[in-house]
Formats: structure tokens, C-alpha cells, sequence
């Protein structure tokens, strides 16, 4: 783990790629053969990557973000509502949206088109050609995620938060943070459940949960041996 302060870096932008590459020096000093690093969309981390000839992939998860984000925001454009309110004098994706389903249904029906989806994808298509190319996409085609790592930094936030500045005792924090995460991300599943559909939150977040076996402390008690004997 590598931790670096602005104060080291002159600049809060170049905290992430000096401390990739020191972890980088570090990992390969020990002999690790690092073959692939998966990461957030960053370009300076796709050259640091390169030099070294390791593979990079981006989280797919933040690629899809971004695509659902272009896609509202074309769901919120200005509207500009069609002068006769047919679905015949819609220009824009945002005008098609103010018609319910059942208005789109009838409106195939009395047109005699299909309503097998193969227009919806044609459209889709299109929009997506816009933001997913193939350039774009190689880094994502082994569908990686990092999210193994998010978990591990919600941890950290609890031991070392953003908010107070830890200086003496920062790496104390990490390293409990670390035994923390090592000895609970490997919990039973003791259930698997269906969120309520009248939870706001379901839609932010899949609708079925699990239900972990209780964290455990234990290793505190054995750091606690460990420093006080």
C-alpha cells in the first residue's frame, strides 16, 4: 500500500500515477510478474502501464456509468414539445420519452411495425456507436472490476477518514484497516434476500441482498496480545 500526501507531490492530480508507479518499483523489486492492472479511467495510468508492458483494463463499472449518464442527459434535454403531439413529429429521444408505453404501443399498431425491439436496438445502437468504439472498448473487453478495492476503501474511511489529517499514526490506521478487511471479506452468506419494492434506495441499487455472517473482532485481541504481551 502506498499512501502519499500533496505536500509530495506538489499537485493533488499527481498523487495517483507517483504512487503507482512507486507501488509498481516496489511489487516488481520483489519479484512480483505483474501482468494486468485494472483502474479507474485514467490516461497518464495508461502510459505508466505501458512503459512497463503490463496490460491495462478499466472498471467496467465506471464505463457503464458513464454511458447511462450520456443517455439521461439526453433524456433531460430540452424538450421542445411537438406542435401536434404525434409521436410522427418527435425529433429527439427527450420527445419520445413524454409518451407513455401504451401511446408507443398504438402508434406501431396503427403503422403496422413490428414491435419486436429490432428498431429500439437499431436506435440504441446508434447512440451507443457515439461512446463505445473500438478504440474506446478494448480496455474494457475482459469486463474487469475493481470493486474488491472500493470495499477495502470503505474500510479505510473508517479507520483513517478524509476529514482529520493523520500523521504519525496514518499508517497504524492503514494497517488495522488492512486486518480489518482481510479477516471479514471472506464472510458466509447466511441468506439471500428481495429488497422491498416500496424502498426509494431499490432503484440505486440491485433488488435482491445478501445477509452476512457477523463481523468479527478477533483480530484485535490478537493485536492487543501482540503489543501489550
Amino acid at each position: 500500500m502506498v499512501t502519499l500526501i500533496r505536500k509530495e507531490t506538489g499537485s493533488s492530480w499527481r498523487i495517483e500515477t507517483q504512487a503507482l508507479q512507486q507501488a509498481l518499483c516496489t511489487l516488481l523489486e520483489k519479484g512480483l510478474n505483474i501482468v494486468e492492472v485494472i483502474h479507474d479511467d485514467n490516461a497518464q495510468v495508461d502510459a505508466i502501464l505501458s512503459q512497463h508492458n503490463i496490460l491495462s483494463q478499466k472498471d467496467l463499472w465506471h464505463k457503464c456509468k458513464n454511458v447511462m449518464g450520456k443517455f439521461k442527459e439526453l433524456l433531460q434535454e430540452k424538450r421542445r414539445t411537438p406542435q401536434d403531439l404525434t409521436v410522427e413529429a418527435t425529433t429527439t429521444i427527450a420527445q419520445v420519452a413524454m409518451f407513455s408505453i401504451a401511446q408507443l404501443k398504438d402508434y406501431c399498431q396503427e403503422n403496422n411495425l413490428q414491435q419486436t425491439g429490432g428498431e429500439t436496438h437499431k436506435a440504441v445502437k446508434e447512440f451507443l456507436k457515439k461512446y463505445i468504439t473500438e478504440s474506446k472498448m478494448k480496455c474494457y473487453i475482459k469486463t474487469r472490476e475493481n470493486f474488491i478495492s472500493e470495499t477495502f476503501h470503505s474500510v479505510i474511511n473508517k479507520y483513517a477518514t478524509k476529514r482529520i489529517h493523520f500523521d504519525s499514526s496514518h499508517t497504524a490506521h492503514l494497517a488495522c484497516a488492512a486486518m480489518d478487511w482481510n479477516k471479514n471479506i471472506r464472510r458466509d452468506v447466511w441468506a439471500i434476500y428481495q429488497c422491498s419494492s416500496n424502498d426509494i434506495a431499490v432503484r440505486r441499487r440491485a433488488k435482491t441482498n445478501r445477509y452476512l455472517a457477523n463481523r468479527t473482532s478477533c483480530w484485535k485481541r490478537a493485536l492487543g496480545r501482540r503489543v501489550f504481551g
